[in-house]
């Protein structure tokens, strides 16, 4: 896009400064400036000493940014070894009273308002300091092209070192809008100092970037917007101020997203004025406030679940015309759309009542539910079963045999699954007592997963049993079962007994290395790496490191098993001469 960067005034639209102060309420925060003075003692101990004279003693002066009063209030020291004033309304006779120092947020002693404390000294170096801040946005029409324009202000309360108070709005970023590109201007940078570390610092210049990213956000209102504004832009039909509107559920609106959207895909009004605008709102919400957004490019927004190619507003969302007047009379929101247009194209139309029930049921797990079973009859057995249980009171514990939800129901099924249950029996699919079942299914899903993690383990030693090795005292050979993992990490005070999935599923090896003399005698637990031949780890007593007799042993076995694993016509394993000598030498 061309420079753009004259077209934006930096100066902020009149009305702005007072339209923040009103929508946002920190920014009536005030300061209390205090620095020491000495002043006369006029303490009861000093009143009654007649040898004390005209004593002076350190005292804190404090000016408030509200009510302008200034006073002496007594010096104290926080528990953070900080100076400041004891505040009067803390105080108590015989236990003195609350200390507020610089940074502490408080209220004012004679007016109450709530105020910031700040150092008279170090305010006096910029000459201000900052008690609140808060970000806005404001809209123009700009250049020749009627560009739509969108800046960035962060509005500041400051308070001077004449305690006097100041609104001040900087230019932070804007966005400027043509029919199908927008650039992007800057009016900060990432600065460091030694003293401060790094902070934003903000420039007396726009900057526009070529390749950028959309960092302003969210916004619930935005100075200037009117439907008048949009219509005489280059971007009349994208509806910014309907998209700006209030009340919908979600109060959060992220207007550069919108107009990028609405750059690529013009449908996206229809959308937006006869289709689901909560569903809408949620699937920008969930890209724009998502992890993932931190490395959009120039602030595109993309929302696949959406059918673009469509015009219609129902056929965009994957709806009939029926389908979207229940939607839009129910006011669904993204989970329950999820949940109908998912169903739907799983085969099964839900009907108002079915998402009644999953309003009611207010699970996210809800979707899971698709493609495990029949969605409505499941929603209508879940709350049949809650409504026997019984109501928990908030303010009890919960019980702790469980909470009947969607997750217990779907790993109960994939318990049935595996211990082989036909789930196309009713009998087994809606148990009557579904936490009694779910136990009971637990219990059977353990000894099912017990014995076969048995028959893992015998058909893995069978695999090992080739790299078994006996060598100068020493020998080796794969772990027989899950028990003797276990006992092994006891013996040795180590983690190896949490290797059992892993070396029976075949994602690792676990070797015993032993003394000849002492074979059933935990020595040191060996990791391989079957693709490489390579060893992960070897580790003795306390994850102690390995000998050079241990050292020595695992060089022979790895070459060994990397020649083959050759043996004799006796069925002794066959050293490559090179390493004995190798090793000899050593």
């Amino acid at each position: 896009m061309k420079d753009v960067r004259k077209l934006v005034p930096r100066n902020p639209p009149e009305g702005l400064l007072e339209w923040a102060a009103e929508r946002h309420k920190e920014l009536d925060q005030d300061g209390l400036l205090i620095e020491t003075e000495w002043a006369q003692d006029w303490s009861l101990e000093a009143i009654l000493d007649e040898w004390a004279g005209n004593r002076k003693i350190r005292a804190i002066r404090a000016t408030c940014s509200a009510c302008k009063e200034s006073g002496l209030l007594w010096r104290g020291q926080d528990g953070r070894g900080e100076w400041g004033f004891v505040h009067p309304g803390t105080w108590a006779e015989g236990e003195g009273g609350e200390v507020c120092a610089d940074g502490d947020k408080t209220t004012c002693p004679w007016c109450g308002e709530p105020v910031v404390v700040r150092k008279k000294s170090d305010v006096r170096k910029k000459g201000w300091f900052v008690a609140a801040e808060a970000s806005v946005m404001s809209a123009a029409v700009v250049g020749k092209d009627r560009l739509l324009a969108l800046t960035g202000w962060v509005v500041q309360r400051r308070v001077t070192a004449a305690a006097e108070r100041q609104l001040v709005a900087i230019p932070a970023e804007a966005y400027v809008f043509s029919a199908d590109d927008c650039a992007q201007l800057m009016g900060w940078v990432n600065s460091y100092s030694g003293t401060a570390g790094y902070f934003v610092q903000y420039t007396s210049s726009w900057r526009q970037p070529k390749d950028w990213t959309e960092r302003w956000g969210a916004e619930t209102g935005i100075f200037g917007l009117t439907p008048e504004l949009v219509a005489d832009s280059c971007l009349p039909h994208c509806k910014l101020d309907r998209y700006m509107e209030a009340p919908r559920r979600h109060a959060a609106r992220y207007p550069v997203a919108w107009l990028r959207l609405c750059q690529q895909h013009p449908n996206a009004e229809s959308l937006l004025l006869h289709g689901l605008p909560d569903v809408l709102d949620e699937l920008i919400a969930e890209r724009a406030d998502g992890p993932d957004w931190e490395k959009n490019k120039r602030g595109e927004l993309e929302l696949p679940e959406i059918r673009w190619s469509e015009t219609r507003p129902a056929q965009m969302l994957g709806l009939t015309r029926d389908e979207l007047a229940m939607a839009r009379g129910r006011g669904w929101g993204a989970l329950l759309w999820r949940l109908f247009t998912r169903a739907k194209a799983a085969g099964e139309t839900l009907t108002d009542a079915d998402i009644v029930h999953a309003f009611c049921l207010g699970e996210e797990d809800v979707l899971d539910l698709v493609g495990r079973g029949p969605v409505g009859k499941s929603l209508r057995y879940l709350l049949r079963q809650i409504e026997r249980a019984g109501v928990e009171p908030e303010d009890e514990d919960p019980d702790p045999n469980g909470v009947i939800d969607v997750s217990i129901l779907l790993d109960y099924w994939r318990m049935a699954e595996l211990v082989g249950r036909d789930l196309r029996d009713p009998a087994v699919r809606w148990p009557e007592n579904l936490l009694e079942a779910h136990d009971r299914m637990s219990a059977a899903a353990a000894q099912f997963e017990a014995q076969e993690a048995a028959v893992k383990f015998r058909i893995r030693r069978k695999q090992l049993a080739r790299y078994a090795f006996q060598w100068r005292g020493l020998l080796i050979r794969p772990a027989a079962s899950q028990r003797e993992l276990v006992e092994e990490g006891d013996a040795l005070k180590h983690c190896v007994g949490t290797y059992a999935k892993d070396h029976a599923n075949g994602k690792t090896a676990i070797f015993f290395v032993r003394r000849a003399k002492e074979p059933k005698k935990s020595y040191y637990t060996l990791e391989l790496d079957e693709g490489k031949l390579t060893v992960r780890q070897n580790r003795g007593r306390r994850n102690c490191a390995r000998t050079k007799e241990v050292e020595e042993f695992e060089a022979v076995w790895l070459a060994w098993i990397r020649a083959g694993a050759p043996r004799d016509a006796k069925g002794r394993p066959v050293v490559p001469e090179s390493k004995q000598k190798e090793v000899t030498a050593a």
